[in-house]
């Protein structure tokens, strides 16, 4: 990884908390369609072109400044991080129930008027669900396209108190960059009884119609 000088984590910070409600949306503005709110922000604004984080609109021509047209993904916004020399970050509490296993989704834009830039980024996480780099020509984020990424993981315990971030670290001048959208989180779905129902009654149909061909096969 060496030469890649921005990049993105997402870590989960455990802490106690109560019970939640697994119906209701765990993201916050997952499409930031209302800015950054929802966010807590930190934002040391950097150099070149010292910004700070950004939400801009998408579906546009010139959506970046830089020639870049962004189509949309979930909405008509999406966040920008382009600044170097920067330590930026946006995170959110999120809900979990222990036990549960959910779906972290996001999607990735890569810039075409940063892709031929020397410096490259990597998004990462703190518990190893991935690691996706921009280095040089090794792109696992492709270039004027969103990408949808998607991870599973399950929560060790109830709590309210889950740290959902994206950090954004920034190096010399210049660097690729990418827009960040579509975040959510949902719990996978299990078949509710009357399915289970269903599958075991048509796994013992299909045991029953082995057993009968078995013994036709055997009387042949």
């Amino acid at each position: 990884m060496t030469g890649f000088m921005k990049k993105i984590a997402l870590a989960s910070v455990l802490a106690a908390g109560a019970a939640t409600n697994a119906s209701a949306a765990i993201v916050t503005n997952g499409s930031f369609e209302s800015g950054l709110s929802g966010w807590t922000v930190f934002d040391s604004i950097g150099t070149t072109p010292g910004i700070g984080i950004t939400v801009l609109t998408t579906g546009g021509t010139n959506t970046t400044g830089y020639g870049d047209n962004v189509p949309n993904r979930d909405g008509t916004h999406a966040a920008y991080f382009v600044d170097d020399n920067a330590i930026q970050s946006v995170s959110q509490f999120v809900s979990l129930v222990g036990g549960t296993d959910y779906k972290l989704n996001f999607s990735l834009f890569a810039t075409e008027s940063g892709a031929n830039n020397p410096f490259g980024f990597a998004l990462t996480d703190s518990v190893g669900l991935f690691t996706l780099l921009n280095v040089n020509s090794n792109l696992t984020v492709p270039v004027g396209v969103w990408t949808d990424f998607s991870y599973s993981f399950t929560a060790p315990i109830t709590s309210n108190f889950y740290v959902l971030n994206f950090g954004f670290v920034s190096g010399r001048t210049p660097a690729k960059d990418l827009l960040l959208d579509a975040i959510s989180i949902s719990p996978v779905a299990v078949p509710e009884p009357a399915t289970w129902a269903l599958m075991i009654g048509g796994f013992a149909l299909a045991g029953v119609a082995m057993r009968r061909r078995k013994t036709m096969i055997s009387f042949a």
